[in-house]
């Protein structure tokens, strides 16, 4: 990976060097997972409007009461992300979370306009070169992710909402949140292949967050997906899947680190 030359920026007091700067110019987008849509970064969004931060969440097609659960594919998916990304001026700073990853990554590979600075995983897929999203997902994920759900008629049904919330996120006080902001997944998203070449992701920085206590996307298996893509920094939350709900502070302060310009 493209790694990025330190800058030290002098303070006038006691020799020290300044705090790490961010380009103001930049927007965060934030890039859903399955079953979720942009309602689900709204606490993120908070705590980094406090570090001065605009962000913009997205909403991927085919969520809810979508009547045609296959037309969602990853093709039309990124499509439309990458209609979002071309409406926005100035450099982009993508947050991906889960299946998001491999949409953004498709997105890449089809939408050349756009300008991408930085790309933060958490705990995201990250399938390259013809790779399929989930290729790199244990048998044990798989496990966890149906005792919740189960597929009918092209969707991914939340038949079991209790069930869903608690192999989503380890902590019971944000149940209820997650039974609430969850919707329906089609299924067609998850399946394709992903081309964006490796030459091309090599020209942006990358960091991944990694969620220690993950049960969707185990930590094993985040482990696999950095591998596949070396990024330039590593972070880990002590969370599962969802940071952005269960610790939304602590998850802002990483991607504050993941896109300072001197790192």
């Amino acid at each position: 990976m493209r790694k990025y030359l330190a800058a030290l920026l002098p303070m006038a007091l006691l020799g020290c060097s300044a705090p790490p700067s961010i380009d103001p110019a930049a927007t965060i987008v934030l890039v859903h997972g399955a079953h979720f849509n942009a309602a689900a970064w709204q606490p993120l969004q908070k705590e980094l409007e406090k570090h001065g931060l605009a962000s913009k969440a997205v909403d991927l097609p085919g969520r809810g009461s979508d009547p045609a659960p296959a037309s969602a594919t990853l093709e039309s998916s990124a499509a439309a992300l990458c209609q979002s990304l071309t409406a926005i001026s100035g450099p982009i700073a993508l947050v991906v979370h889960s299946q998001g990853g491999a949409i953004a990554h498709q997105t890449l590979s089809q939408c050349p306009a756009v300008s991408i600075t930085d790309i933060v995983y958490v705990s995201a897929v990250a399938p390259i070169e013809g790779a399929k999203p989930f290729a790199l997902l244990s048998e044990a994920d798989e496990k966890h992710y149906f005792s919740g759900i189960t597929y009918q008629d092209g969707w991914m049904r939340i038949t079991n909402p209790q069930a869903f919330a608690e192999t989503f996120t380890a902590i019971p006080a944000y149940y209820p949140q997650v039974i609430n902001l969850a919707v329906d997944e089609p299924a067609a998203t998850g399946d394709g292949q992903v081309n964006l070449s490796v030459s091309k992701l090599e020209a942006i920085r990358t960091s991944y967050i990694f969620a220690e206590q993950d049960q969707i996307i185990s930590l094993a298996s985040q482990q696999k997906i950095a591998a596949s893509i070396q990024p330039d920094q590593q972070f880990t939350l002590a969370s599962g899947h969802l940071p952005m709900l269960s610790m939304p502070k602590a998850l802002a302060e990483k991607i504050v680190q993941a896109i300072r310009q001197d790192a």
